[in-house]
């Protein structure tokens, strides 16, 4: 929990650094391009995490693999948290970022499940009915899983909505079940 507090920190400073300097979208690049980048690299992370690979190691790791493909102030972000030994925290600093970056822009990320793919139509009305009910821009992430039976499931922050067939029919057998 201590590092995800952390992580949050300095991804909090950085979101209000950049909006400070007008740099928002430009950062938010630059994050999702280190993000890939650790995400994509087992040894990467590897690095980063070793408390054997020294601080200095790691500013040069960090220096080699992203000056050429990012910001200056993204890329001082880097260094600073490599010669502070909280490149460990990368990964959870970029999920937080992106976080915080959502709620400071308006945007809720909501995953629909459906057994099924739906028509283009169908998910135009149900982010239409979403961004209605939320006030904010729905980023829509779908995945199609059969064990659903048919229905769809919304996941959007801490609520679920489970309108799937397997759903109803877990819920008819605890009814038949308990009586």
């Amino acid at each position: 929990m201590i590092s995800s507090k952390a992580a949050k920190r300095y991804a909090n400073a950085l979101l209000t650094l950049t909006q400070e300097q007008g740099s928002l979208e430009e950062v938010l690049e630059d994050i999702k391009t280190i993000h890939n980048t650790i995400k994509g690299s087992r040894d990467l992370q590897l690095a980063l995490k070793s408390p054997i690979v020294k601080p200095s190691e790691k500013t040069t790791i960090l220096d080699e693999i992203f000056s050429k493909h990012i910001g200056t102030l993204a890329m001082k972000f880097l260094l600073l948290l490599a010669e502070k030994e909280r490149a460990a925290l990368l990964p959870s600093i970029t999920e937080a970022f992106f976080t915080l970056y959502n709620e400071a822009v308006g945007i809720v990320e909501v995953t629909l499940k459906t057994a099924y793919p739906l028509e283009r139509i169908q998910l135009d009305s149900i982010t239409k009915a979403l961004e209605f009910s939320t006030k904010k821009n729905v980023h829509l992430h779908v995945e199609v899983v059969p064990s659903l039976l048919g229905g769809i499931t919304i996941q959007m922050e801490d609520t679920v909505i489970d309108g799937s067939v397997q759903h109803k029919l877990n819920e008819l057998e605890h009814t038949l079940l308990s009586q």
